[in-house]
């Protein structure tokens, strides 16, 4: 999507001075590298060590990037960006020399040399046992295997084995048809050497004996999580297959871990007989009894049980047809009875008045758990970061609404899976602190934003790891992800089930198809029937979720495309059409600090173009609209038999 670039101009009153370079109170300290060049997948690492003048480790060191003296959370460095990183070292006031690391392009041709051994700590006589892999291939047959010596030099190895009769830490590294591998470091120990610490953990510690509910286990070396133990049944020394624990049978069942021949404490898990309970009532609650036969105003119902939120486990019923979703809206004026089933329980019954609506007055409606003052969000660009948000509307709007439907999702009594993003911002971008959402941080650091992109790309990327066909894209042409997404992948399917998926899609958002050719040019479509079929399209969308909105700054649609959040909208009753609409705008500020700010627009048909108009007191004053997306909330499933 183009953008308007903006020019920031910034006056900067540089002092320089002479650096004094020699302290002789400051020690001498060197930092050096294990790996010069790595690849950027995120996994293969450059590891350092800071040694003073007398060759000594310096395990109190420091490292920071160069380039903005920012401290790494370890000895080591790893990326999924591309590029040359440098890197110096401190202890207290002494600075170390600088060193480069080189993070190489992955591409289908890479090849990525992962080295494993099938321990990292061994006793004298012992044998430690190497694989090599290359893309998930086995090569340690066709690969060579390297240890690392004190003095810099290298030596290869038996095969795959190694065994010394000395101890200490041993660093080893593969190379496989000219790549070089990650490092491995293992260490040989007396046996009279301190045991491990070794901590084993189940979660929960109370299960259920229904073979479905699971206790995990975690092991932990000096604090540290490890994966690769064997987990045993104490009962006959049974080694599990898996690090988890489900059963049948009731009972007090003991278990230990071993971890490079150590054996852990020893821990109890519990699973008590599955008692069966008679369901409890439910109740169903409407947000009000008496809406206006407009087909924009509606009764939301809430359905409770136990005092829980359980409405998306319940059909609704009005007048005994089923309801789509929760939300009741008619144009047909009377009452109308509401119950709701779950199992089999059957609510109390609601009557709900529909009055007819007058020839007079307006009808306010916002996104679901939206007012003018709360549930709204407006991130706002900064023009920060590695490549800038210059281009990144779509982002912005793609995080309002993706946190809305969180919200929808958390108000329904769900949690969000293990990965999602939620809430404000809280990574720091220079002194212009964070953005408005931690959302938006997600597309900064995913995606190549060199260009313009698309939220209806954007959101199904984030929740299934899909790009709605923006895969097929002209290379360069628009921004693209760095990374799979799907964050909500693990259980979308049971989530779409619970979406309204009528607008063309079968995700409960769609593709820009309601734009301007429907309603605007290429159509018969001349003034207020443009408006009436644009009102249709956002009553639509608002009666399942809410909409992203694309604007043109200009009367001509093919240029200035912009990216906002359409929130509410106002409707006369009368003539039945759109007047008034609520928005919020990642540029309608200029400079820092900036604030969420929902602006308000009048609608109109600009008669020159019999464009869709909408003007305000904003930074633009007047746009014009190019496309509406609609996107479902939580909770707005359709159903065949439905009103």
């Amino acid at each position: 999507m183009k953008k308007i670039l903006f020019a920031l101009v910034a006056l900067l009153g540089i002092m320089a001075c002479e650096e004094d370079k020699t302290n002789p109170t400051l020690p001498n300290i060197t930092l050096s590298v294990d790996n010069t060049e790595i690849y950027a997948n995120g996994e293969q690492k450059a590891t350092f060590t800071v040694k003073d003048d007398k060759e000594n480790i310096l395990s109190d060191a420091k490292i920071y990037f160069a380039d903005t003296n920012e401290q790494l959370s370890s000895s080591s460095f790893s990326t999924k960006y591309a590029g040359q990183y440098t890197f110096y070292a401190r202890v207290g006031e002494a600075k170390s020399n600088i060193v480069t690391v080189t993070a190489k392009v992955v591409t289908e041709d890479t090849k990525i040399i992962t080295l494993t051994a099938n321990r990292d700590r061994y006793y004298l006589g012992d044998t430690a046992t190497f694989a090599v892999d290359c893309n998930g291939t086995d090569v340690t047959t066709n690969a060579t295997i390297y240890l690392a010596k004190s003095d810099d030099n290298f030596a290869d190895i038996e095969g795959n084995t190694f065994t010394t009769n000395e101890t200490g830490q041993y660093t080893f590294y593969a190379e496989y048809e000219g790549e070089k591998s990650n490092n491995v470091e293992v260490s040989f120990v007396t046996m009279d050497s301190p045991s491990l610490d070794i901590e084993l953990s189940a979660n929960p510690t109370t299960i259920v004996a229904d073979g479905s509910e699971k206790a995990l286990f975690t092991l932990k070396l000096d604090g540290n999580a490890v994966t690769d133990y064997e987990l045993y049944n104490a009962a006959d020394d049974s080694k599990l297959a898996s690090k988890e624990f489900s059963t049948t049978e009731a009972g007090v069942y003991t278990f230990y871990a071993i971890y490079e021949g150590e054996k852990s404490n020893s821990v109890e898990v519990t699973a008590r007989i599955k008692i069966v309970e008679e369901e409890k009532p439910i109740t169903i609650e409407a947000s009000t009894t008496t809406i206006k036969a407009n087909g924009v105003d509606y009764a939301k119902f809430t359905v409770t049980q136990d005092g829980a939120n359980v409405t998306d486990k319940s059909t609704i019923y009005v007048n005994e047809s089923v309801l789509n979703g929760n939300r009741f809206i008619t144009t047909t004026p009377g009452t109308y009875t509401v119950y709701a089933v779950k199992g089999e329980q059957k609510s109390n019954e609601l009557t709900i008045t529909a009055e007819e609506v007058t020839s007079t007055g307006k009808t306010i409606v916002f996104a679901d758990g939206v007012t003018l003052t709360s549930g709204w969000y407006d991130v706002n660009k900064k023009a920060q970061g590695n490549n800038g948000d210059i281009n990144m509307c779509w982002a912005a709007t793609s995080s309002n609404m993706i946190q809305w439907f969180q919200d929808r999702y958390k108000a329904a009594g769900k949690t969000l899976p293990e990965g999602a993003t939620d809430g404000p911002g809280v990574t720091s971008y220079t002194n212009y602190g964070p953005y408005e959402l931690e959302l938006m941080n997600v597309f900064h650091s995913e995606w190549d934003n060199s260009r313009g992109g698309h939220m209806e790309q954007a959101i199904p990327w984030y929740f299934e790891g899909v790009l709605n066909g923006g895969e097929y894209a002209s290379p360069g042409s628009q921004a693209v992800p760095t990374t799979d997404g799907g964050f909500w992948k693990s259980i979308w399917s049971d989530v779409k089930a619970n979406m309204y998926c009528g607008y063309g899609s079968t995700v409960g958002y769609t593709t820009c198809y309601n734009n301007y050719y429907q309603w605007g040019n290429g159509t018969d479509l001349l003034g207020t029937e443009r408006l009436a079929y644009f009102t249709d399209l956002v009553v639509t969308a608002f009666e399942h979720g809410m909409a992203g909105l694309t604007i043109s700054l200009s009367a001509n649609l093919y240029s200035l495309h912009h990216a906002t959040t359409l929130w509410g909208y106002e409707i006369d009753n009368a003539t039945g059409l759109l007047t008034r609409v609520w928005i919020t705008d990642s540029d309608d500020l200029m400079t820092e600090p900036k604030t969420p700010l929902l602006n308000e627009y009048s609608v109109s048909i600009d008669e020159g173009k019999s464009n869709i108009k909408l003007t305000g007191n904003t930074r633009y004053g007047a746009c014009y609209v190019v496309s509406i997306h609609p996107f479902a909330g939580y909770g707005s499933a359709i159903s065949s038999n439905g009103l």
